[in-house]
Protein backbone atom coordinates (compact mmCIF):
# COMPACT_ATOMS: atom_id res chain seq x y z
CA UNK A 1 0.00 0.00 0.00
CA UNK A 2 0.98 3.32 -0.82
CA UNK A 3 0.69 6.30 1.96
CA UNK A 4 0.25 10.43 1.17
CA UNK A 5 2.23 12.63 4.15
CA UNK A 6 -0.24 15.32 5.84
CA UNK A 7 2.28 17.51 3.36
CA UNK A 8 2.08 15.39 0.26
CA UNK A 9 -1.86 16.27 0.41
CA UNK A 10 -1.91 20.03 1.37
CA UNK A 11 0.17 20.12 -1.59
CA UNK A 12 -2.20 18.13 -4.04
CA UNK A 13 -5.48 19.74 -2.93
CA UNK A 14 -3.77 23.45 -2.40
CA UNK A 15 -4.92 23.56 1.12
CA UNK A 16 -3.83 23.65 5.16
CA UNK A 17 -3.45 21.24 6.95
CA UNK A 18 -6.37 22.51 8.95
CA UNK A 19 -8.33 22.22 6.10
CA UNK A 20 -7.99 18.42 5.92
CA UNK A 21 -8.62 17.86 9.37
CA UNK A 22 -12.12 20.66 8.74
CA UNK A 23 -12.89 18.31 5.97
CA UNK A 24 -13.12 15.00 7.82
CA UNK A 25 -15.44 16.09 10.23
CA UNK A 26 -17.96 17.21 7.30
CA UNK A 27 -21.14 15.33 7.28
CA UNK A 28 -21.33 14.84 3.53
CA UNK A 29 -18.19 13.13 2.49
CA UNK A 30 -15.76 13.46 5.38
CA UNK A 31 -12.37 12.90 4.24
CA UNK A 32 -10.82 10.21 5.25
CA UNK A 33 -9.24 9.83 8.71
CA UNK A 34 -5.15 8.81 8.44
CA UNK A 35 -4.23 5.33 8.70
CA UNK A 36 -1.01 6.22 10.47
CA UNK A 37 -1.76 8.95 13.13
CA UNK A 38 1.39 10.56 14.63
CA UNK A 39 1.81 13.71 16.93
CA UNK A 40 1.68 16.67 15.32
CA UNK A 41 0.59 16.67 11.59
CA UNK A 42 3.23 13.90 10.24
CA UNK A 43 0.11 12.20 9.54
CA UNK A 44 -0.23 8.83 6.72
CA UNK A 45 -3.32 8.26 4.72
CA UNK A 46 -3.78 5.30 2.51
CA UNK A 47 -3.60 6.20 -1.57
CA UNK A 48 -6.86 4.04 -2.18
CA UNK A 49 -8.67 6.13 0.48
CA UNK A 50 -7.97 9.09 -0.63
CA UNK A 51 -8.09 8.12 -4.76
CA UNK A 52 -12.08 6.94 -3.43
CA UNK A 53 -12.70 10.40 -1.56
CA UNK A 54 -11.51 11.90 -4.29
CA UNK A 55 -13.96 10.29 -6.78
CA UNK A 56 -16.60 11.03 -4.65
CA UNK A 57 -15.69 15.08 -4.20
CA UNK A 58 -15.73 15.06 -8.28
CA UNK A 59 -19.24 13.49 -8.37
CA UNK A 60 -20.89 16.20 -5.40
CA UNK A 61 -18.59 18.53 -7.38
CA UNK A 62 -20.30 17.71 -10.88
CA UNK A 63 -23.72 17.21 -9.35
CA UNK A 64 -23.79 20.92 -7.07
CA UNK A 65 -22.54 22.06 -10.66
CA UNK A 66 -25.56 21.07 -12.34
CA UNK A 67 -27.98 21.76 -9.96
CA UNK A 68 -26.94 25.36 -10.52
CA UNK A 69 -26.84 25.24 -14.37
CA UNK A 70 -30.30 23.83 -14.55
CA UNK A 71 -31.35 26.49 -11.52
CA UNK A 72 -30.44 29.36 -14.10
CA UNK A 73 -31.40 28.02 -16.77
CA UNK A 74 -34.87 28.18 -15.50
CA UNK A 75 -34.75 31.95 -14.64
CA UNK A 76 -35.61 34.63 -16.98
CA UNK A 77 -33.05 37.76 -17.35
CA UNK A 78 -34.97 39.75 -14.77
CA UNK A 79 -34.49 37.02 -12.19
CA UNK A 80 -37.91 35.86 -12.06
CA UNK A 81 -38.78 31.76 -13.13
CA UNK A 82 -39.68 31.16 -16.15
CA UNK A 83 -43.08 30.93 -16.83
Amino acid sequence: MNYHSTKDLCTRFRCSSRTLFRRMKREVNPFPQPCIRHSGSCNLWGSDEIAAWELRERALTRSVSEARSEQSANTNVSGNPAA
